[in-house]
């Protein structure tokens, strides 16, 4: 088993040191674990760190990458250590991410869409001059965007729009859209757990758009989003059941940007 989504106090809002979420991680008997935290947020302007406490500091990044390194060669015999990165997928700024993370030796990056231009998803208070629906047309479109990109490994907790809020009624059709396009470009969708321990109480993303990425054959991968050591692998027992009970028989799994399949009979939860 693995957990590919764990964040570190290096983005301002979580807790703790990376060697703790591996610490958990092989506690937890975990054969792997991955390291994603946020990265510096560009978009802003020309601030080296335009929010504090959202994402990890512009100069933080390349030590950020070291400390990983570092910790995977001091784990090595005890626990895979994944060197990872959770990015940001902004409308128009595809050139900019691409070149970023071809300079560096990762395992795999997640694409995530948490901002509509200067709006976070997570604001409970609608930008000026948009409705729900004209809002999350635009999310829906960056996500599709993210995807035919070639930027990102994964698309990170696809429907976290409805973290605050109850998901917009009529959006289904485009769903199945955004889901074709990211299988037609060959990416993998997380199941991220932490939907749980949020208001929304569900699953990264929902029941139905887990049962569509099924049905056009787009993997899965698994992650907690954990904010805190002992997060690690939350859920995951939970995860697994809903992947079979839909029909799913692997997960998906990174190595230097590559993908490889684990047949669910061989993951399990301490």
């Amino acid at each position: 088993m693995y957990d590919y989504h764990t964040h570190h106090y290096r983005c301002g809002h979580a807790q703790g040191a990376m060697h703790e979420y591996i610490e958990t991680a092989i506690a937890k008997g975990f054969s792997e674990i991955g390291l994603s935290d946020h990265s510096p947020i560009f978009h802003f302007g020309d601030d080296p760190h335009p929010l504090p406490k959202t994402a990890m500091a512009r100069d933080e990044f390349p030590r950020y990458i070291a400390e990983m390194q570092e910790l995977k060669e001091a784990y090595k015999g005890k626990i895979t250590v994944r060197l990872g990165v959770e990015s940001d997928y902004i409308l128009g700024w595809d050139d900019h991410y691409r070149a970023l993370w071809q300079q560096y030796d990762l395992d795999y990056v997640i694409g995530s869409v948490h901002w509509i231009g200067r709006w976070s998803i997570f604001n409970t208070t609608l930008p000026e001059g948009h409705t729900v629906e004209s809002i999350f047309e635009e999310y829906l479109e960056s996500i599709a965007a993210a995807a035919r990109s070639g930027i990102y490994d994964i698309i990170g907790h696809f429907d976290a729009f409805k973290t605050y809020r109850p998901m917009p009624k009529g959006f289904e059709n485009k769903i199945r859209a955004v889901m074709e396009t990211i299988a037609d470009a060959g990416v993998a969708i997380e199941l991220n757990t932490s939907g749980w321990r949020k208001v929304c109480a569900e699953q990264y993303p929902s029941y139905a758009i887990l049962t569509e990425a099924h049905r056009l054959g787009v993997p899965v991968a698994l992650g907690s989003d954990a904010h805190e050591p002992h997060l690690v692998g939350a859920g995951f027992d939970r995860a697994l059941s809903i992947l079979s009970e839909i029909g799913f028989t692997h997960i998906a799994a990174f190595a230097n940007r590559e993908r490889r399949l684990i047949p669910l009979s061989e993951a399990a939860v301490a």
